[in-house]
């Protein structure tokens, strides 16, 4: 049992202790779950839960449980009610009876009143509609479809066309042309679309796709959502036009509109991009960083007084609250875009801080056969809850980058062993995988497996990465299982389709791989291998191999390379060998004339719903 700050219910963990109390005792469950970033519930906190009559009410009738909804996602992704703070009443067995979000003091008393009254008159009646609904759930969730069709590629099928064509249909269709983004309000930055519409601008250089994006991110960081006296994006916007955000500012979110920042800083050669992507990094550096361990902090709290005051008056207050806690997933994310900006802003030191931060996360957060943990907290030795999906994926795609930055083996060789780690503990006889290992005992919902969209996709798109890498198709075969998975629900995630979209265009069309081979020293290999990294050609794979150890590899024909040169691959149809950035660029651009033809990022007729 804990006790928050400032809180005086007496709240459980989430664990066998509060589950057998409750059971022992036939009580209701109160869970709560939270974010140390949340406003509203600081405010639930302050006021509800700071009310006499309804701390005792809780004492008497439920046993009280508060999650933090970042250090347990998978938690979160079975009980959320629509929100932070979700408020649900559970069963002592863990089954929803019901709940919402924030619920003020006069309110919430009701509420309690009517939950514990209809269960003490009713409890096996409670009990089995509860159950009923968690039943319904559990049907809804994607099957697994088993592999793709033998011989028969499902990658050189219609499906995966109709899917990259769903999710641009609905990207322009939800695109906001007034005030840029996706939608009405509230207003958040949807990561997937606009990378989306970044690769579609690529391939089609269709002047509408180039609009959304620069027009998005622009009205990202010139409104109210972007925090110019310190920097850093706040979480999302309550208004259409970006103008009121919610004032919590997480890593995460930061991490990925900065990779968007410097992919548009590439695709259109505007420095206002650049400048918009130091700032990101302004931020980041002052205020999240960690010194101390090289790891980044997880958020900063919301705190709308605060924020709305001028630079010389925020400096003699007190700055909102930094959750100190190292997120995995997160940081990994933050890890490939810092490699990213080294080369798009030809700055060594995000190269430096990558490594760094990376090196940190596989000593502090990595044990063999349990894979990543998804958090290590302030102060502690021991990082907790191990074997997340995201937090796999996200290293994964770190690694993968940080193999083709240094062409270090032990990146890819650890990237190797979180992709066996899913494969062993997560799949399912082929297709989706699980968001977390099924345990013997688990309580609540945390018994049922979760199916979740958008690690998945980020999953396959790793995997994507890791066939080009390797050369191993088991990887690509196993990237078109997720997406098989998925096919006959894709339409119901709509703009969340994105990711998926782009894993299937890896799939599809393999990825390209750029050889850039040279010998250590060579004054022309790092201008050339900073050119390979820089090209936009999703998908796409950078391996740097010194012709000392080509053989090794596999490629005899790199061993005799005297003066660094660079090999692209579209497939099975190899360019020819070039020695200099330009002429190299030049090769990325024939690349993208000869995918241009047959990637479309249109719905056929036939697929319209």
């Amino acid at each position: 049992m804990n006790k928050e700050e400032g809180s005086l219910i007496k709240w459980y963990e989430w664990g066998e202790e509060a589950f057998k109390k409750a059971q022992k005792e036939d009580k209701p469950i109160l869970l709560s779950i939270s974010g140390s970033w949340c406003h509203w519930c600081h405010v639930m906190d302050n006021t509800t839960y700071a009310d006499g009559q309804i701390i005792q009410g809780i004492g008497e009738q439920f046993i009280p449980i508060r999650v933090n909804t970042d250090r347990r996602p998978d938690i979160n992704g079975r009980y959320n009610l629509g929100g932070w703070p979700t408020t649900a009443f559970l069963t002592p067995e863990g089954d929803i009876i019901t709940g919402g979000t924030y619920i003020p003091p006069e309110n919430m008393m009701e509420i309690m009143n009517g939950v514990s009254q209809n269960y003490r008159e009713d409890p096996e009646g409670i009990k089995k509609e509860a159950r009923k609904n968690t039943r319904d759930e559990v049907e809804k969730v994607p099957p697994s479809k088993g592999t793709y069709p033998k011989g028969k590629g499902i990658w050189e099928t219609e499906t995966f066309a109709d899917l990259l064509g769903f999710a641009s249909s609905q990207v322009k269709k939800s695109y906001d042309s007034e005030y840029g983004g996706f939608g009405n309000f509230p207003k958040f930055p949807m990561f997937e679309s606009l990378e989306l519409t970044q690769t579609a601008y690529i391939y089609q250089g269709d002047k509408e796709w180039k609009d959304i994006f620069t027009h998005s991110l622009r009205s990202m960081y010139s409104g109210g959502i972007y925090d110019s006296v310190e920097g850093g994006f706040f979480r999302y916007s309550t208004t259409r036009d970006w103008s009121v955000p919610h004032y919590e500012k997480m890593l995460e979110d930061n991490a990925r509109l900065l990779s968007l920042l410097l992919n548009s800083c590439k695709i259109t050669g505007d420095m206002f991009f650049a400048e918009a992507s130091r700032d990101v990094l302004r931020y980041l550096e002052n205020y999240l960083y960690l010194p101390e361990t090289s790891g980044w902090a997880g958020s900063q709290d919301a705190d709308e007084e605060y924020y709305s005051l001028p630079l010389n008056e925020r400096k003699q207050r007190e700055k909102p609250r930094v959750d100190l806690t190292v997120y995995v997933n997160w940081n990994a994310a933050l890890v490939r875009s810092l490699f990213f900006a080294s080369v798009i802003l030809g700055e060594a030191k995000w190269h430096d801080h990558a490594l760094a931060t990376l090196k940190f996360l596989r000593q502090s957060c990595f044990m063999p056969h349990k894979g990543m943990a998804h958090y290590l907290a302030p102060g502690e030795k021991e990082s907790q809850v191990w074997g997340l999906l995201e937090d796999q994926a996200a290293v994964g795609l770190a690694l993968t980058s940080a193999y083709q930055h240094t062409a270090k083996i032990e990146h890819l060789d650890m990237a190797r062993e979180l992709a066996d780690y899913c494969l062993d503990n997560l799949s399912e006889a082929g297709g989706a995988f699980r968001d977390r290992p099924m345990q013997k005992e688990e309580q609540g919902k945390l018994a049922q497996p979760l199916f979740d969209i958008q690690n998945n996709s980020l999953c396959a798109n790793w995997f994507v990465e890791m066939a080009a890498l390797t050369g191993e198709e088991a990887y690509l075969e196993k990237a078109a299982d997720i997406i098989h998975a998925f096919m006959d629900e894709y339409r119901e995630h709509t703009l969340f389709s994105a990711g998926l979209a782009l894993a299937s265009l890896g799939v599809r069309e393999r990825g390209v791989v750029i050889d850039v081979v040279g010998h250590e020293g060579d004054p022309a290999l790092l201008p050339l291998h900073s050119t390979a990294l820089a090209a936009l050609v999703h998908p796409k794979v950078v391996r740097l191999i010194d012709p000392a150890t080509a053989m090794e590899m596999g490629k005899e024909e790199y061993s005799k390379v005297q003066k660094a040169t660079a090999y692209a691959c579209l497939g099975k149809h190899c360019f020819e060998p070039v020695s200099n950035p330009k002429q190299l660029e030049q090769v990325i651009e024939k690349m993208v004339k000869e995918r241009r033809a047959h990637v479309l990022f249109t719905v056929k007729e036939s697929a319209k719903v």
